[in-house]
């Protein structure tokens, strides 16, 4: 019995590793989209600051597959906001950077190198 409850609790503690991992790597994938579209826009419009881009006038420049600027949740379900107007973007929770991974640059949560 001690042998099952004991597999059991380090199963269970395995999945949730996999469940914060999965919501990691689906926030850097948003935020690389959002990174190539703003590449992309800018490219196309070199004069303009990507402060004054609208959410519209990125969407027509995300990756195929992608109609809409992303929505992305935090580890515990908390709705992030994307912010598209720095480069590279990032997400914000209450107004600060959301990255509760180690490096700011390990493309969990962040865009990455």
């Amino acid at each position: 019995m001690a042998l099952i409850l004991g597999l059991s609790i380090g199963i269970g503690f395995g999945f949730n590793a996999v469940r914060q991992w999965q919501k990691a790597k689906n926030a850097s994938l948003a935020l690389q989209a959002t990174y190539a579209a703003q590449r992309a826009y800018l490219a196309d419009h070199p004069t303009l600051e990507i402060a004054n881009v609208t959410p519209a006038q990125l969407e027509a420049y995300l990756p195929q597959g992608w109609s809409a600027l992303p929505v992305v949740t935090g580890l515990n379900d908390e709705l992030l906001t994307l912010d598209h107007t720095v480069m590279p973007p990032v997400l914000l929770l209450g107004g600060t950077a959301y990255d509760p991974s180690d490096k700011s640059t390990d493309g969990l949560w962040d865009v990455g190198e």
